[in-house]
């Protein structure tokens, strides 16, 4: 990369850095995290909370088809039930996985049983899957009317009590209704909330914590270095070492999707699949379907 051919002199007397270090922009500046409300629930810069649930998910291979469509609708009903005040996001990451056994070392047929084995896992590029959902609750739209009551730090505070009621509620429904995906939410304590939101970076979750609750969440979880370059991005000086990859979006979606669509992609590299949902008011979406159809009709449009 060009700056990386930067020469010994060229540095900033002041700070001894290269002079190309003051004008990058940090990963950090660049991630939503602001901090930790709790334990299990982050606010981001534009004091959104959420809180991440990891399920077990189910074997769409083996699984029988009517299972699956009564998962999805279930999931569909809570979404409808909860309003349009939370948004969702659903991350499948897959990454590599190599097993790691004392081998027998016996020049017998245990070890020689042992030796295939190894070599058939060496070649059968296994892979661990995590499906992780992330219920974010989104502030109201006229939240700042109650600052011309009382001072900003007590509204701000009573306001942040009742909209993490509030989310603990959401979650609560989705904990009961997915109840046979074994739902657990992810903690701070224990390395897991921090290390996913790192491996939505870097593709391969690894335990993070906090480092201190006077800094920003976003300098925990920015774990890499990422340089953009033409059609993909590089990863770098990081904990996962060096890395590349691509991004790609679907903007348009088709009018009927099955749930196994993306179970397909079983590509062999590491892999984060996003799925986003924002529900909106049934009555302000019909309003929209009407303007259309009325300026469709006077524009004289055959569709």
């Amino acid at each position: 990369m060009p700056r990386d051919e930067t020469s010994y002199e060229a540095v900033d007397p002041r700070t001894l850095t290269p002079e190309w270090y003051a004008r990058e922009i940090r990963l950090a500046h660049m991630l939503p995290y602001v901090s930790l409300v709790d334990d299990q629930t982050v606010r981001t810069r534009v004091n959104e909370l959420f809180q991440c649930i990891r399920l077990d998910g189910v074997n769409s291979y083996t699984t029988d088809d009517a299972y699956l469509d009564k998962v999805t609708s279930l999931f569909a009903r809570i979404v409808a039930q909860l309003g349009p005040e939370f948004s969702y996001y659903v991350h499948k990451v897959s990454k590599a996985i190599a097993p790691e056994l004392e081998p027998v070392r016996d020049e017998s047929f245990a070890g020689e049983v042992d030796r295939q084995w190894r070599k058939k896992l060496a070649t059968s590029g296994l892979r661990d899957k995590t499906l992780t959902l992330t219920v974010m609750h989104r502030p109201p739209s006229k939240s700042f009317l109650p600052f011309l009551n009382r001072s900003a730090p007590e509204r701000f505070k009573e306001e942040t009590q009742k909209r993490l009621r509030r989310l603990n509620e959401a979650v609560n429904v989705f904990a009961s209704g997915l109840a046979d995906l074994k739902p657990r939410v992810l903690s701070a304590k224990s390395g897991e909330l921090v290390g996913f939101l790192g491996a939505l970076n870097t593709g391969q979750e690894l335990p993070l914590f906090p480092a201190s609750t006077y800094g920003f969440l976003s300098f925990n979880v920015a774990n890499t270095r990422v340089t953009f370059l033409e059609d993909h991005f590089e990863l770098s000086e990081g904990v996962v070492g060096h890395r590349y990859g691509k991004s790609f979006t679907i903007g348009e979606y088709s009018e009927a999707t099955s749930c196994t669509m993306f179970d397909m992609l079983n590509l062999p590299v590491d892999m984060i699949v996003t799925h986003s949902f924002t529900p909106i008011n049934s009555n302000l979406m019909a309003g929209r379907i009407k303007r259309q159809k009325r300026q469709m009709q006077a524009s004289q449009d055959a569709a």
